[in-house]
């Protein structure tokens, strides 16, 4: 039976990143290259704006391949380039994945917002065959009420499989890595940006400075154009020795296996694949009510659910993980908690159905369940 050829475009920063390790996971995918053909659409210098040159790459590659999707993640204003040149070839049907949009951004320039609010996002979706987003969050937004025709289901992002870890292991990876061997330790992965909400860490740490929960360690693994002004923030802190900085680092699983409990304090969210990641490692997760986040953690049971922009909630959230009591009971949770909807299989089945109903409907009302909160 002939394959059905879909074409993934990604744009290459320079390292792996969110959109290119979907991408390679399906491509390792038996239960769905049996059925489908994927061919990448890689452009490794891509502009931030509207490009002849990107459109005419893309308009190129569609044409050769011809394809019955052309997927494209994101939407941005790299991916309207793909889309136009989508639009351009007449080829296949244009899927829209919403990973994140630039208008969600809190400290982005106004001006840009609006941009990308009513113009670049406005005609990628209006261009669009299809879209589809990765939570059940975002798929409910009113924003999307207007395109609510070409809407499809949502897939999620995949929990990554990790390797488990006693507590002989997690000595062990500390003292390798150079970590307080005894601390309580907290970890924050990603970008160190405001949008992830870290201007409201710090607020927490320095409430939390007189009276510092014993042998609590916070560690930040990542960078981003708010890391200076962080790292100054904290070093004003009586206990500013407890707060580490490790940049980028290529062993987060091994970072997360040596950590106590997980920090996202995010403004804004789709459904995080660094929640992901510290669900993996048994890692109890103190999290912003943001996008699909409620959709991973159930509060008090495998987390800590918290208001956005809330100082003084993160503040108690790390008070209460401090605790070991409150630390053992989430992670025996966590590891008899069933995260099945973000394994392999059932983000397969889910894409699998995108694909499917994107192909054999041709513009009609897309019926599917969609709730407005909480897991689901």
């Amino acid at each position: 039976m002939k394959r059905i050829k879909i074409m993934q475009q990604y744009m290459n920063a320079g390292d792996i990143g969110g959109l290119k390790t979907e991408y390679l996971a399906l491509s390792k995918r038996e239960e769905l290259t049996e059925k489908y053909e994927f061919i990448p659409m890689i452009l490794n210098d891509y502009h931030r704006k509207v490009n002849f040159k990107d459109i005419r790459f893309y308009y190129r590659e569609i044409r050769k391949e011809k394809p019955d999707i052309i997927h494209i993640r994101g939407a941005g204003v790299e991916s309207l380039n793909a889309v136009i040149a989508a639009r351009l070839a007449r080829s296949g049907k244009i899927l829209v994945t919403v990973h994140g949009m630039f208008s969600d951004l809190v400290y982005y320039h106004p001006l840009k917002r609006w941009i990308c609010k009513h113009i670049v996002e406005k005609l990628i979706f209006m261009l669009s065959d299809g879209i589809s987003c990765v939570c059940n969050a975002a798929t409910a937004r009113e924003y999307f009420d207007r395109y609510r025709k070409k809407m499809l289901p949502y897939v999620y992002n995949r929990m990554p499989h990790f390797s488990s870890c006693g507590n002989k292991e997690k000595i062990e990876l500390r003292e390798r890595l150079g970590l307080p061997v005894y601390g309580k330790i907290g970890i924050y992965v990603g970008r160190v940006t405001k949008e992830k909400g870290l201007s409201f860490l710090i607020d927490a740490l320095k409430k939390l400075d007189m009276q510092w929960p014993e042998d609590l360690y916070i560690l930040i693994i990542g960078d981003g154009d708010y890391r200076k002004e962080m790292e100054l923030e904290c070093s004003k802190l009586k206990h500013c020795a407890h707060v580490i900085f490790l940049g980028k680092q290529s062993e987060i699983e091994n970072y997360l296996h040596a950590g106590d409990f997980f920090i996202q304090p995010s403004l804004h969210e789709n459904l995080s694949i660094a929640i992901l990641e510290a669900c993996a490692a048994k890692l109890p997760c103190l999290v912003t009510d943001v996008g699909g986040n409620a959709e991973i953690i159930e509060n008090e049971k495998t987390g800590i659910i918290i208001p956005s922009g809330s100082s003084d909630s993160i503040a108690n959230g790390l008070n209460r993980l401090s605790d070991d009591a409150v630390r053992k009971k989430l992670k025996d949770n966590i590891v008899a908690y069933d995260f099945s909807l973000f394994s392999d299989k059932n983000v397969d089945s889910q894409l699998d159905d995108v694909y499917m109903n994107l192909l054999n409907t041709d513009n009609k009302e897309r019926k599917f369940e969609i709730t407005k909160v909480g897991r689901i």
